[in-house]
This record gives structure tokens, sequence and C-alpha cells, in this order.
């Protein structure tokens, strides 16, 4: 791995356990790396706003999770414990011991379930937008959900890709060409609409969201410092349950972002990238 950022580079297939795959866009650099965790249906490119600038005072690293962008599609269950434990690989294959955790949505998620599993591997964690700190989603997540029909529903198409990326973004504008080309690029590839209908199903169910009870308590049990960044205007999980985050979490602050909504790194990136600086040091 590299020792400066002279010697950054992004791996086009990371070998993982399992004959599993995933790409890698490492900064370089020397101290606590920080490991950045995307969202549903994204990809390591959705923190090419914050990722250069966060590499000015941290290694950073950006990857693909599993089923998404170019990583490999294997089969399971793309629940939390899933993508925990594919995290933990992810680490032991870049020989990290322990690391600042950034994520967003289903990354954000995933700190907390990796937090049961593996707490002396997080540093400090910086949280936006996690899921199931209560019940309501926005209306248009639930139709994928429903039993037998939800799968054609949410396929990942063209039209269903617009759909979800308008309903993330605050500002219409930033639905960049080159955004939704990446989107549905990822999105055609095989194994793509089993990825997405696990991941979304495991999270979401017919009547909003699940597991508000064990997400409650998996963060009364973070013990890490952890920075909770929330869009003022994001539909997708309400703001008003970023109050509730930060009650819950033992060691929290909280900082909304104007102007946002659902993709605080994309939307609103020197607000995101200044805050994660400030709190991770």
């Amino acid at each position: 791995m590299p020792e400066n950022r002279a010697d950054a580079r992004e791996y086009g297939h990371l070998p993982l356990p399992g004959g599993e795959s995933t790409r890698v866009r490492d900064s370089g650099g020397g101290g606590t790396p920080v490991l950045l965790l995307h969202g549903l249906a994204n990809s390591l490119e959705i923190w090419e706003r914050v990722q250069p600038r966060l590499a000015t005072r941290f290694r950073v690293i950006a990857f693909d999770w599993p089923g998404f962008g170019e990583a490999s599609r294997p089969e399971g269950r793309y629940d939390g414990a899933f993508f925990a434990e594919r995290l933990a690989a992810l680490m032991d294959a870049l020989a990290i011991e322990r690391a600042h955790l950034v994520g967003y949505s289903l990354g954000a998620s995933v700190i907390l379930h990796f937090g049961e599993r593996h707490p002396a591997r997080i540093d400090q964690a910086v949280l936006a937008a996690p899921g199931s700190f209560g019940r309501r989603v926005h209306p248009l997540m639930l139709p994928p959900a429903w039993p037998g029909i939800g799968r054609w529903l949410g396929r990942p198409n063209p039209r269903n890709n617009r759909t979800t990326l308008r309903l993330a973004l605050h500002d219409r504008a930033q639905l960049t060409p080159e955004l939704e080309a990446r989107t549905n690029r990822h999105a055609a590839i095989a194994g793509s609409a089993m990825s997405f209908h696990r991941t979304l199903t495991a999270g979401v169910g017919p009547f909003g969201a699940r597991g508000v009870g064990a997400m409650a308590r998996r963060a009364r049990a973070f013990t890490r410092p952890a920075l909770i960044l929330w869009g003022e205007n994001d539909r997708i999980f309400p703001p008003r349950y970023a109050q509730r985050a930060v009650q819950l979490l033992p060691d929290a602050r909280l900082s909304m972002i104007a102007d946002c909504g659902h993709y605080p790194q994309w939307e609103q990136p020197a607000v995101f990238a200044a805050a994660a600086e400030a709190f991770l040091g």
C-alpha cells in the first residue's frame, strides 16, 4: 500500500475473500486512514467532490460496496451484518487495523453495525443521515418493498434511477449528466437488480424503515465519538431524526446542513469536508 501521496492509486479490482473483489481509490499518505462508505445505488465516485480536500490532511480511501459500482455481486443477504463483515474484510486486505469511518445513508448505518462487531477498529465516525432512526421514509421508497411486485417496481432501470436521484437531491441542478450516466452504467451490470432490491428491503419494509428498535440499541452501545450530519432538506429520511440520533449516541454532536438533501458530500461538499476535518482533527 502507498506510504505517501506520490504513491496514490486506484485499484481496478482488489481481491477479497470468497472470490469477491472491489475497486479502491486510495489517496496515499500517513496517519489514521479515513474510509468513505457510500450509500445505496451509488459508488466510490460519489465522494469525488470531497476526497481531494480530505486527502490534504488524511489518507483517504473510497471503495465500492459489494453489489454496487464495479464491485462483484455476490450472493448474500445484503443487510447490515453482510456489509459490516465486508468492511472488515476490506480493512484486512488493506492492512488497516483501525480507521476513521465516514458514511452516509447505508454507509452510515453500516458503521453502527460495524461498531457492534468491531468497536476497536473505529477511531471516530461521521454519520450522515443513517437509516432506521425512525419509521418514516419517503413514500416512494415503499413500493419496492411490497411483496411480490416490489422487485419489479424497484428494478434499477434508467427511469427509476432518475427518480431516486431526483428524490435524494435537494437542488435538481446537482443531478449532473455524469452522475446519472454512471448510475445507469453500474445498474446495468449483471446482478445489480438483486443487490439493489436485497439492500433496500433489508432496511425498508412495506410500511416504513425496519429495525428501528435494534438501531436504537446499536446506537446506545456505540461509544466512539460521532459527528451526525443531516441535510435540512432531506426527503429520504426526515431531518427530525437527526435529534433522535444525537440523543441515542453516547458521544455525539450534530451539524445540520442548509440547502441540502440526502447527499451532503455531493450537494454541499465544502460544508461537509470542513465539518469532517474539524471533527476528525
